[in-house]
């Protein structure tokens, strides 16, 4: 996802083409903005991984990454001369 929103975001990709980027299900995702908020949090558990479950994510962060990389190169051809750089958006 970092990749596409960095495509949008550099004036690489145009809105429409972020769109369909991102169409895919991030599942459940939470945003604490306040400090209040913040200090209500509790760490429940604390989880430490060893080296090879390390490099196991790794690789899939890597996979991730190419697969982010595939979408923008897709959506750049898919939906060519649709939507708005950031830069009309923003004037």
């Amino acid at each position: 996802m970092f990749q596409i929103i960095n495509a949008f975001i550099s004036g690489e990709i145009t809105d429409e083409q972020c769109k369909h980027c991102l169409a895919t299900n991030l599942g459940n995702q939470y945003v604490f903005t306040s400090k209040r908020a913040a200090r209500k949090l509790k760490i429940l558990e604390r989880a430490y991984i060893s080296s090879s479950e390390r490099d196991y994510y790794k690789g899939i962060r890597t996979e991730e990454s190419k697969l982010g990389d595939d979408k923008v190169k897709l959506a750049r051809r898919q939906y060519r001369g649709k939507g708005k750089y950031i830069d009309d958006i923003l004037k």
